[in-house]
């Protein structure tokens, strides 16, 4: 069944559309644009190098990487990876862990069946293996289509599919491939709004609700 925001597909479009062409920062696009084939880079030479496929290489990684920080996600996943009995587990979650190591262990190529509803990390898993026609979806990249940085959207199925339709079509309207123009946002999106700036928001945002 189509989310509300399936309604709202081409405002979102427009609003990603927007938010790209008005991009004045280089470093948004110079990080942004070779993020994905950097990362794809890493799947490639760890699959060379544990002789695994690919896509299991980037779905033990995509596994790890909710809630966790991307160098810390790369640290963990090359031990899983390396077949590390006790790897570490410092910035991650126990329970992706766990997962990660399953997909590891049964050298799966999709992050389907490990997690329950996981748009996000089946997204990432093939983009990080290299398909760049899909889009991950995250809190920023939600904040960024809606722009409201205080967005906060359950992503279940059906609305992950929302956003991530608006994502593809505002690539194909300035012509880029999905995945790299969802990196250049995310980026302009955390520069634009950065932790210490989006806690003021929230402060502001509780604030004016009076004390409990």
């Amino acid at each position: 069944m189509p989310s509300k925001y399936h309604a709202r597909i081409g405002e979102l479009t427009g609003n990603l559309v927007h938010l790209y062409k008005t991009v004045t920062d280089d470093s948004d696009v110079s990080a942004g644009m070779p993020w994905y084939p950097k990362a794809h880079g890493i799947m490639t030479e760890w699959a060379d190098n544990y002789g695994l496929p690919i896509a299991t290489a980037a779905c033990v990684t995509a596994a790890i990487s909710p809630q966790c920080d991307w160098n810390r996600n790369l640290i963990i996943a090359d031990e899983i990876l390396a077949g590390a009995v006790a790897p570490s587990i410092g910035g991650a979650l126990h329970t992706n862990i766990a997962k990660a190591r399953s997909i590891y262990r049964d050298r799966a190529t999709t992050t389907f069946g490990y997690f329950k509803s996981g748009p996000k990390v089946a997204s990432f898993a093939a983009n990080l293996a290299g398909d760049y026609s899909l889009v991950t979806v995250d809190t920023h990249a939600v904040q960024a289509a809606l722009c409201d940085v205080e967005a906060t959207v359950g992503l279940k199925w059906t609305q992950y599919e929302a956003f991530a339709s608006a994502y593809i079509h505002a690539a194909k309207r300035v012509r880029l491939e999905p995945a790299m123009f969802q990196a250049v946002i995310w980026h302009t999106w955390k520069r634009i709004y950065p932790p210490a700036k989006k806690r003021s928001y929230r402060t502001q945002w509780t604030g004016d609700l009076g004390e409990c």
